[in-house]
């Protein structure tokens, strides 16, 4: 027994001596891009310019010889610093197993997915897509490959070789089809990032809401299933919906048209100020929904408690404004909300 927890010990030692031995750090990419775009990072390491003729099928293409090539990537495609290095370790001692996928930026963006500058963060223009390639397969690859320009113009040595092919689609349906084959299923681990493709796929009016206020007003993916759809989604249904399946779940309109309003009315009293946190979270959100769904008049319920909302007093505000949990009474946070959101329609 000693043995194997000396051998433990001796395990997390070397973890945390290799944890502090990081190849680069986050900051130092962000200084080094300085929030140029992508072309001009490139054209800093490329070895030769691009020819400025179009990408064919079929051919494998090098990134570090297309000086001038003008790439972008999916907005809402997964991105981590944590998944980049790891991928800028495993492509430097490796290279890449297999090459990404690149396909015409506006395929992407009519089919509804926004894409960005992949150094700037920038979000294109339809007015600027033209001759624009996006990477449908590889974005990790992409951040990776970033991050070991970076890494070897202040270590020495070669950035390694990010390739790839170009696969040319006749129309955004065709593209969205392959897209989600080749991705929903491997990269998208939250209902909010694969019901972004149901919303573009489908153009489901609740779905979009729902994502509309993620989106525009940068509400809780969890808070904004309650502000829309009244409860949160199973795994089963969010499927469903990405696959327009027959049996994907409907939502009542009456109850979605309620919540509505209590949204507007809470984003009104509390979307300034640092107010913004309680129409972003759950607590209130969760209070809502449930005020509704019991309610026989969901309308007449709605403005109720919107009317409660507009003319709350102060001390209702301040409380909520200030909740905290108190774990000496076993009180959270939440139910902190919901309490002084009770009270206020007991005023």
């Amino acid at each position: 027994m000693k043995q194997n927890s000396k051998k433990a010990a001796e395990v997390k030692k070397v973890a945390k001596a290799e944890k502090k031995n990081v190849l680069i750090n986050e900051a130092e990419v962000k200084q080094f891009i300085d929030n140029r775009p992508f072309d001009d990072v490139v054209r800093q390491f490329a070895q030769k310019e691009w020819d400025g003729q179009t990408l064919e099928e079929d051919r494998v293409y090098h990134l570090n010889k297309m000086a001038g090539l003008k790439v972008a990537i999916i907005k809402d495609n997964r991105r981590t610093w944590k998944r980049g290095v790891k991928m800028m370790s495993a492509c430097m001692a490796n290279g890449m197993t297999t090459p990404a996928i690149l396909v015409l930026a506006k395929l992407v963006s009519d089919w509804g997915l926004a894409v960005i500058d992949p150094t700037s963060g920038r979000e294109l223009t339809a007015d600027e897509l033209d001759g624009v390639y996006c990477v449908m397969e590889g974005h990790g690859r992409l951040d990776g490959w970033v991050n070991s320009l970076v890494y070897t113009s202040k270590q020495g040595g070669e950035p390694f070789d990010y390739h790839f092919i170009y696969k040319h689609y006749d129309t955004p349906e065709d593209f969205g089809k392959a897209y989600v084959s080749t991705n929903a299923d491997m990269t998208r681990t939250t209902s909010k990032d694969r019901l972004t493709i149901a919303g573009a796929r489908s153009k489901n009016p609740t779905i979009i809401s729902y994502l509309n206020k993620i989106k525009n007003d940068g509400t809780i993916a969890k808070a904004s299933f309650f502000w829309t759809c009244g409860r949160e989604l199973s795994k089963d249904e969010v499927t469903k919906l990405t696959y327009e399946m027959e049996d994907a779940p409907t939502f009542d309109q009456d109850t979605t048209d309620a919540l509505t309003l209590c949204y507007e009315s809470f984003k009104a009293q509390f979307g300034n100020g640092g107010a913004e946190k309680i129409y972003r979270g759950v607590p209130a959100a969760q209070w809502c929904a449930d005020q509704i769904n019991k309610a026989e008049d969901k309308t007449a319920a709605a403005m109720a408690i919107g009317e409660k909302v507009q003319n709350m007093s102060k001390d209702i505000y301040t409380a909520i404004l200030t909740a905290r949990t108190d774990k000496k009474k076993h009180i959270t946070r939440d139910l902190s909300i919901k309490t002084s959101l009770d009270l206020m329609m007991q005023a």
